[in-house]
Formats: C-alpha cells, sequence, structure tokens
C-alpha cells in the first residue's frame, strides 16, 4: 500500500475511532430472519441482528459481522443489552465508511451468552453451524433494497473468524452446486487456521487473516502455513509483531485468561489484550482490502 493511501485510511480512522466515544450517527434497526441452520425439531434456528444502514444514496455494499466466542454484547454488570466495544467501534467505523453493517448475533438465540470458557470438543455451537448463519444473513441482505447483494463481505473475529473461513469453504459438500449465495470477500481476525490444514477446502473469494504474531490462544503460524498450502488461492495473512489475542478490542489489558481451557497450551490458560498500533494498521489493512474487493 502507498504511503499516501496509508495517510489517508489513517486519516479516516482517527477520524472513525474519535467518533466512537459518542453515539453513531445512526442507530441500528433491530432485524430477525431465519437461519439456514436447524434445530433438533427440524426447524429453523431463529437469528437476531443489529442493521446499520448506509446514509450514502442507492444500493450500498454491506459487510456482515460475526462475534468471537464472547458474544455480540457487553459482559460489564448493568450493560449486558450493549453490544461490546470492539464490535460497536468496528460497526462505527464500517459504518461511517459508507457500508451498510448486519451484526449477527449466533448465541442468544441458541440460549447461550458465550462459549469462550467451554471445551472446542464440547462445543453444540460450531463453526459450521455459524456458517449457516452467515448464508442466511447474505441471502436476508439480498431481499433490501438499500444493499447491493453482489457486494457483501463477510468479517469476523476468532471463533467468528473461524465461522469465516468455514463459510468461504467452496469445497464443502452443502455448497458445490447448491446454489447458496456467495460473498465477494471476507476478512477474519485472529481464526483457528490448523483446523483447515487437513482438509479439502475451496476458497471461494478473497480472504484477508489478521493475526498477532504472540497469539498463543489462535497461533499466526498455521494461518501462515495454511496460506502457503493454498496457493496461488487469494489468501492473505497479516501478522502483527507484539500482539496477542483480541489485540483490536479497543481498552483491554493485557492478561492471561486462566478460564480457557483451549489455545496453544491447553490448562495454561491465554493471552488477550489491546495492541493499538497493532490495531491501527490491521484496520488500515481492512480498510484497504475492503475498498479494493467491494467497489
Amino acid at each position: 500500500m502507498s504511503a499516501v493511501r496509508r495517510l489517508f485510511l489513517g486519516t479516516l480512522l482517527c477520524a472513525a475511532f474519535a467518533a466512537t466515544v459518542r453515539a453513531a450517527d445512526a442507530p441500528p434497526h433491530a432485524v430477525s430472519f431465519p437461519s439456514m441452520d436447524l434445530r433438533a425439531d427440524g426447524t429453523p434456528v431463529p437469528l437476531n441482528a443489529l442493521w446499520w444502514t448506509s446514509a450514502l444514496p442507492g444500493a450500498r455494499p454491506s459487510v456482515v459481522v460475526l462475534h468471537g466466542c464472547g458474544g455480540m454484547y457487553s459482559t460489564r454488570p448493568g450493560h449486558e443489552n450493549a453490544l461490546n466495544a470492539r464490535q460497536q467501534a468496528m460497526a462505527e467505523l464500517l459504518h461511517r465508511q459508507g457500508y451498510n453493517v448486519l451484526a449477527v448475533d449466533s448465541f442468544n438465540p441458541r440460549g447461550t451468552r458465550s462459549i469462550c470458557t467451554s471445551p472446542y470438543r464440547g462445543r453444540e455451537i460450531r463453526p459450521a453451524n455459524r456458517r449457516l448463519d452467515a448464508l442466511a444473513a447474505l441471502r436476508w441482505i439480498g431481499t433490501q433494497a438499500e444493499a447491493d447483494a453482489a457486494r457483501t463481505a463477510l468479517l469476523g473475529w476468532s471463533n467468528g473468524g473461524s465461522s469465516t473461513l468455514d463459510a468461504m469453504d467452496q469445497a464443502r459438500a452443502d455448497a458445490a452446486g447448491a446454489g447458496l449465495p456467495a460473498f465477494r470477500a471476507a476478512v477474519a481476525f485472529y481464526p483457528g487456521c490448523g483446523a483447515y490444514l487437513d482438509r479439502p477446502y475451496r476458497l471461494q473469494s478473497p480472504l484477508l487473516v489478521l493475526v498477532g504474531a504472540s497469539d498463543d490462544w489462535t497461533p499466526a503460524a498455521p494461518c501462515v502455513a495454511w496460506q502457503q498450502a493454498l496457493q496461488p488461492a487469494p489468501l492473505t495473512v497479516r501478522v502483527y509483531p507484539d500482539s496477542y489475542h483480541d489485540f483490536d478490542a479497543p481498552g483491554t489489558p493485557l492478561r492471561v485468561r486462566k478460564d480457557v481451557p483451549n489455545g496453544a497450551h491447553p490448562g495454561q490458560g491465554v493471552t488477550v489484550g489491546s495492541n493499538p498500533a497493532a490495531r491501527e494498521a490491521a484496520y488500515q489493512d481492512m480498510l484497504g482490502f475492503l475498498a479494493t474487493q467491494l467497489k
């Protein structure tokens, strides 16, 4: 990316980050639609979501946003009905760039708020389930007059990032020739790439993976190896130095979470926390990628 473009994007980011301390220009609409995932009784999982519509005229590009393992909402006592800070900041940032934004809640409709402390093997909500939430969200966007469904990207963090990888896989048996909608592009923040190294995978559209070099929850190395294994697929992996899981979460002190049983060293906990420099660099990379892919 040129120095001029980085300066321009940096200016946009500074303005967007300053704006997150006040209310968004346009509040989101609460919407609902059925997932393509089915409950035990064969009926679709009913999904809740928040929909920010662009103030710019015409049918605009959109971004579907998938939360991480901690859910879409705040864990602070008394603020449980408010979006968590990272989710709110991202929605506002993308909205201010002229995108429609659809933030999908995969957890509350399934009776939980968080799965971070559940072992991977014991989880009932998996990336394969949330992939079907994402595809249902894309299908819903196709019914909205203010959206150009052909210019829709998917973005997810951590568990939502892994779900993003699942949603972009055209090698899945139910994806080939099934007439399912397709995302134009996708961004995954610190997904678990290791699960995709040893299985057939066909990337349907350009994918940008953003991960911290020091991440001990979803390490960077499998993502780098995955990129090499998939060449010449349109997969780009960016690794940010001195950064752990949740490096883009605003104002989060670095700490070790002993309550998380997963990670590179199971049972020893995982490190989480902000790195403002990495956050700014990653968001610049993200905005440049989305501007190119959704133009």
